[in-house]
């Protein structure tokens, strides 16, 4: 066996388990923004005072801001798979696609 070969047979099952769970992780991450994002609208509607009205605004801000960021993250992961396994293929003369 060649060095390449145990390289291919090192990075496949990781690369099969990204790519299998790409997927589930956009909408386990979905499903717990809309939570979230529910669970933050109704503290907001319920908060009486100022600081209050002030901490939620922040909260649901951040919020938005993280989630964005973390969808685009996995999405950019995603995306991006290709591009590095022809990268690999081209460097390393293992072929993962």
């Amino acid at each position: 066996m060649t060095d390449s070969n145990a390289f291919y047979n090192l990075i496949l099952p990781i690369l099969n388990m990204v790519n299998g769970f790409t997927g589930t992780l956009l909408l386990i991450v979905s499903s717990l923004g809309a939570i979230q994002c529910i669970f933050l609208g109704v503290r907001f509607a319920k908060a009486d005072g100022p600081e209050e009205i002030t901490q939620a605004r922040k909260n649901i801000r951040d919020f938005i801001l993280g989630f964005l960021l973390i969808f685009i993250l996995i999405a950019a992961m995603r995306a991006g798979m290709p591009g590095l396994c022809k990268w690999m293929a081209e460097n390393t003369k293992v072929t993962i696609y």
